[in-house]
């Protein structure tokens, strides 16, 4: 599933995340085990192993979204 954020794009599957940052051209990319999402304030998190990064979403609808996409349950 692709979801359109401000400046990226975010392919979601359920092994894994590629975030695809317009202005840049740069990928950040991280296996489902490896993330978490955080309702308030709609961040999609990356942390585990080597990576460690994290986006805002921007809104309610993109994270569930990417929770739909992933099988990720949302963190209130």
């Amino acid at each position: 599933m692709v979801i359109t954020i401000p400046g990226a794009r975010v392919v979601a599957t359920m092994h894994e995340v590629m975030v695809k940052l317009e202005q840049n051209r740069i990928t950040l990319q991280a296996q489902t085990d490896d993330i978490s999402l955080l309702a308030v304030p709609c961040m999609l998190i990356a942390n585990g192993g080597s990576v460690n990064w994290s986006i805002s979403l921007g809104n309610e609808e993109n994270m569930e979204a990417v929770s739909h996409a992933t099988g990720i349950a949302l963190k209130r």
